[in-house]
This record gives structure tokens, sequence and C-alpha cells, in this order.
């Protein structure tokens, strides 16, 4: 092994490391053997958990939501990259979300989506309503309206920048070759910058959203407790004062954990098909 491969498997243990140590403690807290309210060896909690159709309900809430804002985002992202990327004003503006931080882009929908908020009493202001509370519900709300514009709102700008960036890197050049050869604007579009973009921002896309499905701060403040977000129903585990219970916060966050994994081997063998269809 050369020793640039030592460093390369040093570093990739390096950052693996504290998922590693987390799984195997949360693998064993969620067996009864560590942890608050440890008693031996039991599958008791994680059979309950994963049995129950109260945590299949929240996963799917939490991945539906996360899912379509996401999509979402992209479709932006994509688009604003192809108008801006060669604007210097259009890169900065796209920069500016993302130093406000999570919770403060929740509170912020909070104040303005909420019946009693900002765009409720301009509706009443207007005369749209005849009262603030008779503005549409889209805080607290089953659909999650207002958590999904959030989760837009905040993952726009890293998957615009991601976007820029690759089409900085030839992606309007191979565009300007499809159409020496004959393609339309339309066609180079669609059969040379679109499959670019997706393949540069893939990878991006993912960790998107595997950080949407364990995200709390903005659940904790926009979500509805019925369905409950993955991750509050996590924490709502961890404390409970039934100490036995403890370990299924556990169950949950492998699972949570067994998600994003998933997302990330669905997306490295997408990438070695499309790889192995190129060769």
């Amino acid at each position: 092994m050369t020793h640039r491969n030592v460093l390369g498997s040093t570093a990739a243990l390096a950052v693996a490391a504290p998922v590693l140590i987390g799984a195997t403690y949360s693998a064993l807290a969620a067996s009864g053997l560590v942890g608050v309210g440890a008693r031996g060896f039991t599958l008791e909690g994680a059979i309950r958990v994963l049995t129950a159709a109260g945590t299949w309900r929240s996963v799917a809430w939490t991945f539906a939501t996360a899912g379509v804002a996401t999509a979402i985002a992209v479709v932006i992202a994509f688009v604003l990259a192809v108008r801006f990327h060669s604007s210097r004003a259009g890169r900065a503006a796209a920069m500016l979300p993302m130093a406000v931080p999570h919770v403060a882009a929740a509170l912020a929908a909070l104040l303005m989506l909420g019946q009693s908020g900002l765009i409720s009493r301009a509706a009443y202001a207007l005369g749209l309503t005849s009262a603030p509370a008779d503005f549409p519900e889209l805080v607290y709300d089953r659909t999650g309206v207002s958590l999904v514009l959030t989760f837009v709102w905040k993952e726009l700008a890293y998957l615009t920048l991601t976007a820029m960036a690759v089409l900085l890197t030839g992606t309007r050049e191979l565009e300007e070759v499809a159409r020496t050869l004959g393609a339309t604007a339309r066609q180079a579009f669609w059969r040379v910058t679109v499959p670019q973009l997706w393949r540069g921002t893939a990878p991006a896309v993912i960790a998107a959203l595997a950080f949407l499905v364990g995200q709390y701060e903005m659940p904790a403040l926009l979500a509805p407790s019925d369905p409950i977000p993955l991750s509050l129903l996590t924490l709502e585990r961890a404390t409970d004062p039934n100490l036995s219970r403890r370990g299924e916060a556990h169950v949950l966050a492998l699972l949570a954990l067994a998600i994003a994994a998933v997302l990330v081997i669905v997306h490295a063998s997408s990438q070695a098909r499309a790889e192995r269809g190129r060769g």
C-alpha cells in the first residue's frame, strides 16, 4: 500500500470513527446491555419499536417532507444556477441563507406563516379573510407545508452553489460542443446540461436529503405532533420517564442511520452503473 493510500485510509477511518462508535453504542443500548435503564440483553424494545405502526408513520412522514423539500430545492437550484452561475452578485445572493441558523429560519417561518403571523394579518388587513384565524393552517399541519417551505429555503443555497460549481467546470463547454454538432439549444440543455448537473450535484442532494431526515430544530418549531417527525420521536423516547424505554431511542437512532446508509448505497450503486455504462 502506498503512502498516499495509507493517508487516505487513515483519513477515511477518522471521519467514520465517530459514526461507527456511536452506532456500536446504540446497538448495545438498544439490546439492553449498556446505558440508562439497561437490564441485560433483550430485544423487546427493538421489536416494540419496529412493529409499532406509529414508528413507520413517523418515518414515512419524515421521509416524505424531506423528499418533497429536496426535490423542490433541486429544481429551483438548477434554474438559478443556469441563470446566474456566471454572476458574482447571483452567487453572493445564493450564499446569504447559509448564514441563517436553522432554528432562526424556523422561527421566521413560524412568525410569518402562522395563523396569527404576518401574512395572515396582512391578508386580514387587505380584506382577504374575515379574521387572522381564517388564514389557511400552514404551521403544525399534517401536510407540513411550513416545514417543507423552510427546508427548501435553507437547503436551496447549498444546492445552488453546488450546481453553480458544476456549471463552471466544463459543463457549458460540453453544451457548446453539442450545439456545434447540430443540437438545438433545448436539446443541448436537456441532454447535456441537465445530466451533467445531476451527476455533479447528486452527492450534495443525497447529503441534503439525509440531513433533513435527521433535522431537529425546524420540526421542533413547525411540525405537527401527529404524525411526529422521527427526530422528535427519538427525543421523546430518550427523555421518557420510564427508563426501560430509553433504549428505544437508540433503536430509532439506528433506524435513522440505516435510512441514511440506504440513500448512500443507492447513490453509490447508481453511480457505479453509470460508470460501467459509460465504459
